[in-house]
């Protein structure tokens, strides 16, 4: 492929290049993975990564580089400043992964409500009474929930659980409307975290939302809500959310994510009212495929956009 840009993974999801090499070579471009070599960086016209921290002192190793793709959502593995002042674009994924993770964020809220854990196979005998479920945790019968952050996979969820009669409350800067259009309402943090039966974390990770749920946040809540977290790790305080648990104001906690060896929510994994799950609610084999092959297609998208950089070569179809 004589005379094609080439785009280099400096790190990614899956031990083979298929999906994102075939992507590439239909764009005209070569596609390798990163040898460690400085001459590799300086060479790249883009880049892709999933944990490689992108920060000045790496961008000043990428040369000739324009675009930095991610494997995901979230950009906070790149200084965004950094690439800016350097007139590197950044681009990540959105919306590879709704079905999937609206299900699996559901799935943590309901599991925890309904107690299933406590009725699971060496928990509690399969022919155990009703009565001694119940008697394990209350089971309050929670009709209402706070979605905070209406993108898409938050409006999924409210959408989803509206119709099950659960009462909706949305916390938004920007899509009030569509909240309300749906049957939501739309309120203030604070507002949205009092009474609450669950609430639900689908914000971004930003400097001005780390941590979003912390002590005080905590205390507005209810005694027993279910606390929701299908987003990042550092949108909660892990340490005011463990001693919620410890002093019985948080009813149920699920997360999805990978917990650092000294959380202090360790010390809750064998606990009933606790479910983590290790950052898996955005995978299926259906939504990996799409998210290999569009970091890799928005990426070369976005080095042809650029003024002066248009590609001649006709783009794939997605």
């Amino acid at each position: 492929m004589s005379g094609s840009r080439t785009l280099v993974v400096l790190d990614g999801l899956f031990d083979d290049l298929d999906i994102e090499s075939a992507v590439a070579a239909n764009l005209g471009w070569r596609l390798v993975r990163w040898d460690g070599s400085e001459a590799m960086l300086a060479r790249a016209k883009a880049v892709a990564h999933v944990r490689t921290r992108i920060d000045a002192a790496m961008l000043d190793r990428l040369l000739a580089c324009r675009v930095v793709g991610r494997f995901g959502t979230g950009l906070d593995t790149v200084d965004l400043a950094a690439a800016e002042h350097r007139g590197v674009r950044v681009v990540g994924v959105r919306d590879y992964c709704i079905p999937e993770l609206a299900s699996h964020t559901l799935g943590l809220a309901f599991a925890l409500d309904r107690r299933l854990d406590a009725v699971r196979a060496g928990r509690m005998a399969a022919d155990a009474s009703w009565q001694e479920v119940a008697s394990r945790q209350p089971m309050p019968g929670r009709t209402t929930a706070t979605v905070i952050g209406f993108g898409s996979v938050g409006a999924a969820v409210t959408r989803a659980l509206l119709p099950l009669g659960i009462s909706v409350r949305v916390v938004t800067g920007h899509r009030t409307a569509e909240a309300q259009a749906i049957g939501a309402a739309a309120v203030a943090l604070e507002e949205g975290l009092v009474g609450a039966g669950f609430v639900f974390l689908h914000a971004a990770l930003r400097q001005d939302t780390a941590p979003m749920i912390g002590a005080k946040q905590l205390a507005l809540m209810a005694p027993g809500t279910i606390l929701i977290n299908t987003a990042r790790i550092g949108l909660i305080d892990e340490a005011g959310v463990a001693a919620a648990l410890t002093g019985g104001r948080l009813g149920g906690l699920g997360l999805d994510a990978k917990l650092a060896a000294n959380s202090p929510l360790r010390a809750f994994l064998h606990d009933e009212r606790v479910l983590v799950t290790p950052h898996v609610g955005w995978y299926s084999e259906r939504s990996a495929r799409e998210l290999r092959r569009r970091t890799i297609q928005d990426s070369i998208d976005a080095y042809n956009a650029l003024p002066g950089k248009a590609e001649k070569k006709t783009r794939g179809t997605r």
